[in-house]
């Protein structure tokens, strides 16, 4: 935070170059979501004459105009502080660490969560699918298909690249076909609504490189199911699972509105006994 932001409080401006990148910013999150500047103006009640001048750098907007615009794109809080930085104005949003002591109560409606999804999995994860928490049926499923000691902790410890590496589930997959295109459009749309999250960007750039992963999500096809099913295999052990994701309502933080609880559910009986009998144990 810079001394001009301290002296003046919020309203004051940062000073550098990154103010010139919200025009930028601003028409990229307007043409992603396909609207044009007359719709944007008249859900926002701005004229369209202002906002092209915004879009163009010919005029600079107001914070008020900035967090206006924002709520009307709908824009996540992340996207939301980085709008207000590259316009020249100070976060408004803040990213609060995990163990803080402030997500006490988010730490209690997870565990909550968690608890009662036994003896089925579930898993707490960030924005890029990194694992933060995980339950003791989550615990176990891993444990009867991955062998913590032969696979890398950075698979492990990602959900995404548990699913798609090659020395992940992977081989465990019977319906890879299905899986793998479903799980990529996921992360596709992660990195198109956030182009310049960096870190979405990373890992999205790393699974198209594994091998045989590149141009699944050209063949998705919807399926006849009402969900989509993972169907894993490992000697006589074989599961299928749908998952559920749970996020926070009405978020004011950054940290709190990135997480995500994926909950594993048995899409047959033998599944949910496999669960209910305490059968995961490591191969």
């Amino acid at each position: 935070m810079t001394s001009q932001v301290m002296a003046h409080g919020p309203r004051a401006r940062y000073r550098g170059p990154m103010s010139e990148g919200f025009a930028r910013l601003l028409r990229q999150h307007r043409t992603r979501r396909r609207w044009s500047q007359e719709q944007l103006g008249l859900e926002a009640e701005v004229s369209t004459r202002h906002l092209s001048c915004l879009e163009t750098g010919k005029a600079r907007p107001s914070r008020e105009m900035v967090l206006l615009l924002a709520r009307v794109l709908d824009l996540e809080l992340r996207e939301r502080n980085l709008l207000l930085t590259h316009a020249g104005f100070a976060p408004v949003y803040p990213s609060t660490p995990l163990e803080g002591v402030a997500m006490e109560p988010i730490h209690r409606a997870i565990d909550l969560l968690l608890s009662q999804q036994e003896p089925y999995g579930a898993v707490l994860l960030d924005r890029c699918w990194n694992v933060l928490r995980v339950n003791e049926g989550a615990r176990r499923l891993l444990g009867a298909f991955l062998d913590p000691e032969r696979v890398p902790a950075a698979l492990l410890g990602n959900l995404m690249r548990a699913t798609l590496h090659p020395e992940g589930l992977r081989p465990f997959i019977e319906n890879w076909s299905e899986v793998a295109p479903i799980a990529l459009e996921r992360v596709e749309r992660a990195y198109q609504m956030h182009p310049d999250d960096e870190e979405r960007q990373a890992l999205r750039d790393e699974i198209r490189g594994y091998p045989g992963v590149s141009g699944f999500e050209r063949r998705l096809q919807p399926g006849a199911a009402p969900v989509a099913v993972l169907h894993l295999r490992r000697g006589p052990q074989e599961l299928r699972l749908f998952t559920m994701l749970t996020t926070l309502g009405t978020p004011l933080d950054v940290t709190a509105q990135e997480l995500v609880i994926e909950s594993l559910f048995p899409a047959d009986d033998a599944t949910a006994r496999w669960f209910r009998d305490g059968s995961g144990r490591s191969c």
